[in-house]
């Protein structure tokens, strides 16, 4: 069977956040991301880049970063990447690359260091391979970017050289140019190394894989990636572990191991699918086709490739369409239909003939010459199997020659024409003489593929002895300790048992005092910390600080004993009146807690009912939260910095006078942060209020609010700065 995949010149590989500049980009996180999650990293840099910079000059570019207040190595940097990201597979904008022109052009002028040079030619040859397939363009330019960075060794530089690396050993498996494409691919692995980064280490073995997979050395395929896996184990990075899932698949369908190659697909094919990854989606699904051909199960093969097909259509990308075409083309000959097979294969030639792709024009030139001569088409035959002969000595494909020349022989004789013919089997027969090994007592490919599969089945077994090692090891140990702590438990438990009841009755005394108030035995401030971290599924709506201000000095006044009854039974009476939680928070200072949205000046005249009943000769001040403070539900404030603005809210209720009772309550605006409830929490609440950010509203006048003071404070007259604001 010949079915192809297309192979991508770059593998898209999160899991991390967008980074943002604070003095230097961290350069690793930032390649990371560009792997795992190119579409986060574009959205944050469309932020510094609402409009995209057209300048002809470099002090139009200082202008324009002048004008964005940005710094000029910032915002060039920012223009290189994003240039980068518009010719990432992901990005299928129209105009994708007519950007990506424009501001490589402007980059251009503001060159001014190795790297922006190298960087430059990199852009150039990125071009020149994604929207031309000009691969050879493309190459020199990368040599040009690599020999301008050979002796760089920062960090930046390292990733950089890596990148280029990377994608010059891609492009050389695309043409078929193996011993190069090995050479940088080395490279690639020993910067990974030097990089000491583990997913960078993990991405070069995965590539390895890749290359040696292509050269159909299974064996030495499945220890790169056995080796890639040793450095992703952490399984965050979901883009990466679908790529090695997605090759494991091919793995194993070149070794016949049909279940293992459909699980392994279908993970792959979820997992793209997830990441919105639609051009490994389309991969996938030509696997899976590839896996129901091999065992000739050609209509499942067809539904798969034509799922492909719409994907690769959806995108617009036709190599990947063409590649497409061509599996189509054969499916549909091995089930007979050879007139559709031959419209599929025509249209892939299309393809790859305006795209100058030959190293996948000369396998479906074969094909259609195979399908021709099968409906006896001998003229078309021998018209592309001349073409296949053609590109193959081009490109010196010794294999694919053979089986163009051999096709050629039958096409000519056909039709009659001997004299060609025979030059053709002369020709072929000494091409077999310069290839043709040593015979030997068995078929050497059989060999090597029993070869492989005996080095897969070792590495695997390799794999279950070292786990089962581990196992056995873990096992050894935790029994050693389990048999340790049961000797050391048989030692004190008598002592343990003794002492269990005596303990567990003091714990049980402490945890439920210490969550009184001294005096009235009530719940106080520990027990509203309690409360508040156990309020998940019924949420506090209002709180509410209440300070009875005339009796404040009443247990000296009528001592400790007679005050606490007195409050007791004001707390009660609150409590029933109201349904709500109370907290004694000292003498005359309750805390009240309620589950719905409570009104201030409803609630305060509430309470004036409810405390003229008991004992109320005394003045009202109150501080009233209205939660949740914050306009984000994700943010969270504690028990403690909820409590602390409720007594500046008190605070400021008792400095309006007790002519009458009063109340303080303050709102965030929406873009109101958590940092405004950090320590000192009074003083940024009163930067907060100045600035606005906190509007206080009360039933007194604001003006007459005084404020607190620190020593530490510059004392800011709250009022003289909102008539200043």
């Amino acid at each position: 069977m010949r079915t192809f995949i297309p192979l991508l010149s770059i593998l898209l590989l999160s899991f991390f956040s967008a980074q943002a500049y604070s003095s230097v980009r961290d350069e690793l996180l930032t390649e990371l991301q560009i792997r795992e999650a190119p579409k986060t990293l574009e959205h944050s840099l469309s932020k510094t880049l609402p409009t995209l910079p057209n300048f002809t000059s470099a002090a139009e570019f200082s202008r324009f970063a002048d004008d964005h207040r940005l710094s000029k190595a910032e915002l060039k940097r920012d223009i290189q990447l994003f240039t980068r990201l518009k010719m990432e597979l992901y990005n299928k904008d129209k105009d994708r690359y007519g950007i990506a022109k424009r501001l490589t052009e402007q980059l251009e002028l503001l060159s001014s260091s190795t790297f922006d040079n190298s960087y430059v030619l990199m852009l150039k040859g990125r071009y020149a391979g994604r929207s031309q397939q000009d691969y050879t363009t493309a190459i020199s330019l990368y040599q040009q970017a690599v020999a301008i960075m050979e002796h760089s060794t920062d960090e930046t530089s390292l990733v950089l050289r890596y990148t280029l690396q990377e994608h010059l050993g891609v492009m050389h498996m695309i043409l078929r140019e193996e011993s190069t494409a090995l050479l940088h691919l080395k490279e690639l692995s020993r910067l990974s190394k030097q990089l000491e980064n583990d997913y960078l280490i993990a991405h070069a073995e995965s590539v390895l894989g890749k290359y040696f997979y292509k050269q159909n050395q299974l064996g030495k395929s499945l220890a790169h990636y056995t080796e890639a896996t040793k450095y992703s184990q952490d399984g965050n990075n979901s883009s990466q572990n679908a790529h090695i899932e997605l090759q494991l698949a091919r793995i194993y369908r070149d070794l016949e191991s049909w279940d293992e190659a459909l699980s392994a697909a279908n993970n792959a094919a979820e997992a793209f699918s997830q990441l919105g990854n639609e051009n490994y989606v389309s991969s996938s699904m030509t696997v899976i086709a590839m896996i129901y051909a091999n065992q000739g199960q050609w209509y499942k093969a067809i539904d798969y490739h034509l799922n492909a097909q719409h994907i690769e259509s959806k995108l617009g990308n036709y190599i990947g369409l063409g590649l497409n075409l061509h599996n189509l083309g054969e499916a549909y000959y091995k089930i007979g239909d050879t007139r559709t097979s031959l419209e599929n294969l025509k249209r892939a030639n299309e393809i790859f003939t305006s795209k100058k792709s030959n190293h996948y024009l000369v396998y479906n030139d074969l094909l259609i010459s195979e399908v021709a001569a099968n409906d006896a088409n001998w003229e078309m035959s021998l018209d592309y199997a001349s073409k296949a002969v053609a590109i193959a000595e081009s490109k010196q494909l010794n294999t694919e020659l053979k089986e163009a020349l051999s096709r050629q022989t039958d096409a000519l004789e056909a039709l009659g024409l001997y004299e060609e013919a025979f030059n053709s089997v002369r020709k072929l027969n000494n091409l077999n003489e310069l290839t043709q090994p040593q015979p030997s007592g068995f078929d050497e490919q059989k060999s090597i593929i029993a070869a492989q599969k005996l080095e897969l089945s070792l590495s695997q077994a390799q794999n279950q002895l070292q786990t089962k090692t581990k196992q056995l090891n873990n096992t050894r140990l935790i029994t050693i300790l389990c048999v340790f702590v049961l000797c050391l438990s048989l030692l004190i438990l008598l002592k343990l048992w003794r002492l269990k009841n005596k303990l567990s009755l003091e714990t049980k005394t402490l945890q439920q005092t210490q969550l009184l108030e001294p005096f009235t035995r009530l719940h106080g401030y520990l027990a509203f910390k309690r409360d508040y971290l156990n309020s998940n599924s019924a949420p506090m709506k209002t709180m509410a600080l209440i300070s009875l201000s005339d009796q404040l000095d009443a247990d000296l006044s009528q001592g400790y004993e007679c005050n606490a009854k007195m409050n007791k039974q004001q707390v009660l009476a609150i409590k029933n009146s109201l349904n709500c939680h109370t907290y004694v928070i000292r003498p005359g200072v309750f805390l009240l807690c309620f589950n719905e949205s409570m009104e201030p000046n409803h609630l305060l005249s509430l309470l004036r009912d409810i405390i003229s009943n008991h004992n109320g000769q005394t003045s009202l001040h109150m501080g009233v939260l209205q939660l949740p403070l914050l306009a984000d539900p994700a943010i969270k404030l504690s028990a403690a910095q909820h409590f602390g603005s409720l007594q500046m809210m008190l605070h400021a209720a008792r400095t309006l006078g007790s002519d009458k009772d009063y109340f303080a309550t303050m709102k965030m605006l929406n873009f109101a942060s958590a940092g405004i409830f950090n320590d000192p929490l009074y003083i940024n609440i009163e930067k907060s209020i100045v600035r606005g950010i906190i509007k206080v509203d009360t039933n007194g006048n604001k003006e007459d609010i005084i404020w607190p003071r620190w020593k530490n404070h510059q004392n800011i007259d709250i009022n003289e700065d909102k008539l200043a604001i």
